[in-house]
């Protein structure tokens, strides 16, 4: 078994078909799949939450918070891979620049069924837990925030989502973390955004973190 970054259309293919939600975002950080014998078994797909709720989980440093948006894999019958908890713990502490998103943030829809258990097992942290009103398009649940504005779209219902969470560093440091890790916010010359305020971006402007900020917990 192989884990190799994968188009996001790659994601969105196995959702449709092995996904509760039968959809996948049309953006993505991070796209990544592990094959087998040349065939895609489990998919995982990072993106950055909509603002709000990337303040609610880290208030000092919203820009830092990282969301696995999709995880999706064919039925165990169908793959040697035993535990995709282990890929995607592989993925948090290996693959992702963890000096730039210093916390990671997914849910649990208990009206899918499920229990958070793969994310238990690769050690996130269960934090708030609510219920949720959920969207449909053409039948298939979405997100009502997309491409930066919310949509106005079909309740589909009310469900109970938990939240988990996953910090390389103390709660209230993130900041300070992408700091000593270089990263910082800077203006684009020359842009502004739909708003007419001025546009930024993140870089990261020294290679290398100080000598104690450099391995992640």
């Amino acid at each position: 078994m192989e884990i190799r970054p994968i188009p996001l259309d790659a994601v969105r293919a196995l959702c449709e078909q092995h996904h509760g939600y039968a959809s996948a975002g049309g953006v993505s950080v991070y796209a990544w799949g592990a094959v087998e014998n040349g065939r895609l078994v489990a998919a995982w797909a990072w993106q950055p939450p909509p603002p709000g709720a990337a303040s609610s989980v880290c208030p000092e440093a919203p820009a830092g918070v990282l969301a696995l948006s999709r995880m999706v894999a064919v039925p165990k019958s169908e793959r040697e891979l035993r535990h995709i908890s282990k890929p995607l713990k592989y993925q948090m502490r290996r693959l992702i620049d963890r000096g730039r998103w210093p916390v990671l943030v997914t849910y649990s829809d208990e009206g899918q069924g499920h229990t958070g258990h793969v994310y238990k097992c690769s050690g996130w942290e269960k934090t708030q837990r609510a219920e949720r009103n959920f969207f449909t398009v053409d039948g298939k649940r979405t997100s009502a925030y997309s491409n930066g504005s919310m949509r106005e779209l079909d309740r589909g219902g009310l469900t109970t989502i938990q939240r988990w969470e996953h910090w390389v560093c103390k709660r209230g440091m993130a900041a300070v973390w992408m700091e000593a890790w270089g990263w910082r916010r800077v203006a684009v010359p020359g842009k502004k955004w739909r708003s007419g305020n001025q546009a930024y971006r993140w870089e990261q402007t020294a290679r290398q973190a100080p000598w104690e900020h450099r391995e992640a917990p």
